[in-house]
């Protein structure tokens, strides 16, 4: 066995490697983001096989994303796309996750929509899905809150966010939501700031875990009703964000106690937009929620934003609950 860091020789009952101090114990995607990969599979929004030698599927036209425009990853116990969608320049969205290992494996996860009308809002949502990534981490392996550790997380994406903005230009400061989830044998931890969305998915009691930092929903909890809320110019924007314009910024935090198997996705709005309810998500996955191959279903779930429009950036992670330690493509 070798360290994947450093490529030093390691033992199997090791737990760190002696050469970098690498934990042996964690896999997770790579900082800076699992960047797309190039030809050789379907293509990405119908499914097709006829893709062409320049890229493009002779079905049905599409080009195929390529770095950041399309980006898949599978750890067996958490997977996930993110793709730019069928009318956006670029991809802001990133997602990052990771698996602590052992006999009770431990998974963490986070989703960040970079917000568009602000700059560079794609190295904001990949420096904070990083960073908090990192936080969530090492958490896990010190036996640390989850709760605690979520709001740890979310204060250190607002500091590598709040960094990224340029003194000398006011008003277009990086800025992006915020969800997390870690997810262990007995319980889900849930932490979010902005409008990306968590949800349980299971045979009966799908629900939302998250509640949009949005102006409706702020008019609502103060007594209006939804449908006024909604009414009322810019409803859908957000009234929580991170950036170095949004203020002191306090994350909500929930920790949950599934009474069965299912499955906890993470998304942005790319996604929600076109199938906000929980049973259109689950009626959606190719599988039952305890069934599901999980890269592919994420996949599938795209597919559906995108062919209902596909209007933003599009990124779905799937964990199963428990987290299984073996994973499905072991």
């Amino acid at each position: 066995m070798t360290c994947p860091n450093c490529g030093e020789t390691v033992g199997a009952n090791d737990r760190f490697c002696e050469g970098c101090g690498t934990s042996l114990l964690v896999a997770r995607t790579p900082v800076g983001g699992p960047l797309g990969k190039t030809g050789g599979g379907p293509c990405v929004g119908c499914g097709g096989a006829n893709v062409g030698a320049e890229g493009f599927c002779e079905d049905c036209g599409r080009a195929q994303p390529t770095g950041r425009d399309r980006m898949e990853h599978d750890l067996g116990l958490v997977a996930g796309v993110s793709d730019k969608g069928a009318r956006r320049a670029r991809n802001e969205d990133s997602m990052a996750f990771g698996v602590v290992a052992g006999e009770s494996p431990t998974v963490v996860a986070v989703v960040c929509d970079g917000v568009a009308t602000s700059d560079r809002a794609d190295n904001a949502s990949q420096a904070a899905v990083d960073e908090a990534t990192t936080v969530l981490l090492d958490a896990v392996l010190e036996g640390k809150d989850a709760d605690g550790a979520t709001r740890a997380a979310v204060a250190r994406a607002i500091d590598v966010v709040t960094a990224l903005a340029d003194p000398s230009v006011p008003g277009t400061a990086p800025s992006c939501t915020f969800v997390s989830a870690v997810v262990t044998p007995t319980e889900v931890t849930v932490g979010w700031v902005g409008d990306s969305r968590i949800y349980w998915l299971a045979a009966a009691g799908s629900r939302p875990l998250t509640i949009d930092d949005t102006v409706a929903t702020e008019l609502v909890a103060e007594g209006m009703s939804e449908e006024e809320a909604m009414s009322v110019h810019q409803a859908h924007a957000l009234s929580k964000w991170i950036g170095a314009d949004a203020g002191d910024i306090e994350p909500r935090t929930l920790t949950f106690t599934p009474d069965g198997p299912g499955l906890v996705l993470l998304c942005s709005d790319g996604l929600w937009n076109y199938l906000p309810e929980p049973q259109a998500l689950v009626d959606a996955l190719p599988a039952p929620p305890t069934e599901v191959d999980l890269l592919p279903a994420a996949s599938e779930l795209t597919r559906v934003a995108l062919a209902l429009g596909g209007h933003d950036n599009i990124t779905t992670v799937l964990v199963p609950f428990p987290p299984n330690p073996t994973p499905s493509g072991a």
